[in-house]
């Protein structure tokens, strides 16, 4: 089993958030963009944290236990989500999410092809900063024992250094990720 981090756009975070979005979390996408990277790496049984990053911080938005992966058009059909004239998402999904606001973060915010199925997953939060002082602790890296520590720029995260992947983090990252999440509520 591993986890991951997975950004999501602040864009996208603030339209949930002003639909009234509060999860819980069910599902996460991949694609064939950097805004939604590929599920390739994921797997049943894997944990995922999607985060945002803001001047320069690191947010946690929450957390979901994948139970399955498939076929994303397959998910929406079994969902009742559609485009609008067959748009491309990524201009369709806030016509969508004003529409149908109770869809939330199931509907994609681009081209997707896979949903991750999450069981357990959390509420939904934008304010959860994950603490400055501890950033430095975070390792990330595609094999055990080879991660590195998520660059840093005078103590700030930048977006770039999460887009794109989902970033593996190391066993100790997710202890100190469980021990900050017994707060998230």
């Amino acid at each position: 089993m591993n986890t991951y981090f997975v950004l999501w756009t602040n864009d996208w975070c603030n339209l949930l958030e002003k639909s009234g979005e509060k999860g819980p979390l069910e599902v996460i996408y991949g694609g064939p963009h950097t805004s939604v990277p590929s599920l390739g790496k994921v797997k049943s049984g894997d944990v995922v944290y999607p985060v945002r990053v803001k001047n320069g911080c690191l947010y946690i938005l929450g957390r979901m236990r994948v139970e399955t992966i498939i076929e994303a058009a397959y998910y929406l059909s079994e969902q009742g989500i559609t485009r609008p004239d067959r748009e491309l998402w990524d201009s369709a999904s806030s016509k969508v999410l004003k529409l149908h606001p109770c869809f939330g973060h199931k509907i994609p915010r681009n081209c997707v092809d896979k949903a991750a199925i999450g069981i357990n997953g959390t509420a939904l939060r934008y304010d959860f900063q994950f603490p400055s002082g501890l950033l430095s602790e975070l390792r990330l890296g595609v094999r055990q024992g080879e991660e590195k520590p998520l660059p840093l720029k005078q103590g700030k995260v930048s977006h770039i250094n999460l887009q794109g992947h989902f970033r593996r983090l190391s066993e100790h990252s997710v202890k100190l990720l469980e021990d900050i999440m017994q707060n998230f509520k």
